[in-house]
């Protein structure tokens, strides 16, 4: 038995397997995903070999066990080869098992016909090397036997593979600020259009929409100027498919970049495509992966910057593809508790410099920029210094990511920290809107605030978002502050529903270029100018009444005196019955709110109409929701009770009869979208962004990208 031999052998040959499937891997994924940068296959190399070296230590040891066994030693090159099956087939079958999953089943799990194709695959690879492997090492690498060869050949590996990771990569022009336009002409009145989306921020913990302890003075102050929508909803509850209808005016069913997979269609025509052929400087500041290039989002901008986050252990996004990279990744959180925040988005202090260097750099055009804040996304990090205990942060963090299904004893820690990220975020707001005020901007902005989704913290018996359409999770805080021309609107509060769709649209009509055929929202402002004045009107002609009453548009509750009937709505005979039954609920100018999910296996649709909310589920969806739902949402805010489940009645009808014609409208309404709909793209993510997409908490740490 020649253990020494064994274990120096099976090392040569542990490293070197190792590297080897690193090399596969790393070139697999620059071929298949491009290449943001090259140095995967360096690092490959390194950690492979690294990971290598142990397994095959292993292998020479229990090949010295056979020997005693048998009695007799084998040959030093055959020594060699276990060691490189040693080190390779482990990490082969771990691999090959995640890029199957993720390729060939589409991340749905990996049935036993796939299992058994890469066992076999494995087995053959055992086979090749046992019987080419000795032969190979008996010959021209020879020198692999010795612990010296083993340096040379591994040294060089890196070495090329370090050479490889200095190649240049092209860069992306558009990652320049200055885009040195001029005002386009016909548009020297126009203002600068500013769109800001808040990740995962819900209205009700505004104080504007309501919330008790001044947590957003900042905004509050900026609502002020301007005009809230009390009721605002969006059509999805993640990211992507709630911000590709924000970019495109269109119903998830419409634009198809709804699921994990998929990206928006090249047809997609985004809210700044029309203002950059009319001439504007277009920017987007992007902090969410799910909202990047990959996916399409970056049609229609002149700068288009991803707020990349850091990576540990000095790696780059091409290293994050590789899979075993993701394992010490794992390990390293498990291990390292102290979170930075800059390992998972850049913080709002950031993006506001960028912006700042982007509306300098393009001060003589006319520009359009969209800055996208994380806050309050989880992780929801602890701010010490909001209590006056100094540190910004304490490395303090609760995520999705490791938290899944959180314990419910601790959603009331949760809403605290929520609400922290909250004050800190519109802390930075406060101090970038002084800094528009200070460099003259402010007055000629037309500043957008919204969000994508909120977020649920146990209402429904569920954390997080993306799970559920309620209103927990779909209501979203809308503020249009406009400039100084219109002040005379500042301070109005719309109390009618309006959805995300609709502020492309409202961007194009205030600016003054024409908006797309294919969106499907409508103009907000016109509707807002048109109540003003009849507002201002009918008080004009009653006064003595209007003050007797208290009435004033502060206090407007919307309530019409006859059924109204927004003009995209078709209407068939159960909804007309219902409407005549109920002439007084809802608001004359309420749209229609429709909303989709798909996924993680939920599949939930709504409709919102009237003051009534009615969602579908598929069966056995992963959050075991009812298939359907009926909420008197103007009585019933928080969705307590459903109509449905209570056998109840609405406005004298059976809730059934209610139920029945929004499922008729609602189908109505998704087969027109999907009628026009822009054909469905998918992407190949790279690993890197599945990494960003489970950090985030939109894959779970064991679900294949």
């Amino acid at each position: 038995m020649k253990t020494p031999r064994n274990v120096i052998q099976g090392l040569s040959g542990g490293i070197l397997g190792g590297a080897t499937v690193g090399l596969i891997e790393a070139c697999y994924l620059l071929g298949s995903t491009g290449a943001p940068d090259y140095l995967s296959p360096f690092y490959a190399t390194a950690l492979y070999g690294l990971i290598g070296a142990p397994l095959g230590i292993g292998a020479g040891l229990a090949l010295s066990v056979v020997e005693k066994l048998r009695g007799k030693d084998v040959e030093d090159a055959f020594a060699w080869s276990w060691g490189y099956v040693g080190g390779m087939v482990p990490q082969v079958l771990f691999v090959s098992m995640y890029i199957v999953r993720k390729v060939v089943y589409a991340e749905q799990g990996l049935p036993l016909p796939g299992l058994l194709g890469i066992l076999a695959n494995a087995l053959f690879d055992v086979v090749v090397v046992l019987l080419l492997g000795p032969k190979l090492v008996d010959g021209p690498f020879k020198f692999l036997l010795k612990a010296p060869g083993l340096a040379v050949a591994w040294g060089g590996l890196l070495a090329v593979t370090g050479a490889v990771a200095m190649a240049p990569l092209t860069e992306d022009p558009r990652a320049n600020f200055a885009a040195d336009k001029p005002v386009p002409p016909g548009l020297e009145e126009a203002p600068d259009v500013l769109l800001i989306m808040i990740d995962t921020l819900r209205a009700d913990y505004l104080g504007i929409y309501g919330k008790e302890g001044n947590p957003s003075p900042n905004l509050d102050a900026l609502a002020a100027d301007g005009i809230v929508f009390e009721q605002a909803f969006a059509q999805a509850s993640w990211t992507r498919s709630s911000g590709a209808t924000l970019f495109t005016s269109r119903i998830p069913s419409s634009h198809n970049a709804d699921t994990k997979a998929a990206q928006l269609s090249p047809d997609a025509v985004t809210w700044a495509e029309p203002l950059q052929a009319d001439g504007l400087t277009t920017g987007a500041l992007v902090n969410n992966i799910n909202m990047t290039s990959t996916f399409g989002f970056d049609q229609g901008f002149d700068t288009f910057l991803y707020e990349s986050p850091a990576y540990h252990f000095g790696a780059t996004e091409s290293v994050f593809g590789l899979t075993m990279y993701k394992v010490v990744h794992k390990l390293s959180e498990r291990v390292l508790k102290t979170k930075h925040v800059e390992s998972f988005y850049q913080p709002a202090e950031v993006v506001f410099a960028d912006v700042k260097t982007f509306l300098e750099a393009n001060a003589d055009g006319r520009v359009a920029l969209y800055a996208h804040l994380m806050e309050p996304h989880d992780p929801y990090f602890e701010h010490p210094s909001l209590a006056g205990e100094g540190a910004e942060y304490n490395g303090v963090a609760y995520g999705r990511a490791e938290h899944e299904h959180p314990d419910p004893s601790d959603a009331e820690y949760l809403k605290q920290v929520y609400l922290d990220e909250i004050r800190f975020m519109d802390a930075e707001i406060g101090r970038f809107v002084a800094w528009l005020e200070e460099s003259g901007r402010y007055d000629n902005t037309l500043i957008i605030i919204t969000a994508d989704h909120g977020e649920e913290f146990g209402e429904h018996g569920g954390f997080w978002h993306g799970t559920t359409l309620y209103e927990e999770q779909i209501h979203i805080p809308l503020i249009i502050k406009l400039p100084k021309a219109e002040a005379e609107l500042a301070g109005t509060r719309v109390p009618w529903q309006v959805r995300s769709l609709d502020v492309a649209p409202t961007i194009a009509a205030y600016v003054g270029t024409e908006p797309d055929e294919g969106w499907q929202g409508r103009d907000l402002l016109a509707d807002v100018r048109g109540w003003v004045a009849e507002e201002e009107a009918r008080l004009a002609a009653e006064p003595e009444q209007a003050v007797e009453d208290g009435e004033g548009l502060e206090d407007e509750v919307g309530t019409p005196e006859e059924p109204a009937v927004p003009v995209e709505e078709p209407v068939d005979e159960a909804l007309e019955a219902i409407d005549e039954a109920a002439p007084v609920r809802g608001h004359a100018r309420d749209r229609v709110v429709v909303a989709e999910e798909d996924f993680e296996g939920n599949v939930i649709r709504a409709i919102r109409r009237f003051g009534t909310k009615y969602i579908e589920a598929e069966a056995g969806g992963p959050r075991g929701l009812p298939e359907k739902q009926l909420f008197d949402v103007q009585e019933d805010p928080k969705e307590t009770e459903d109509l449905l489940a209570e056998g109840a009645t609405l406005t004298d009808k059976p809730a059934a009869e209610h139920a029945e014609a929004l499922s008729e409208l609602l189908r109505t309404t998704i087969s027109e979208a999907e009628s026009g709909a822009l054909s469905a793209e998918t992407v190949q993510r790279s690993a890197a962004e599945c990494e960003r997409l489970k950090a985030l908490g939109y894959l779970g740490a064991d679900e294949e990208c």
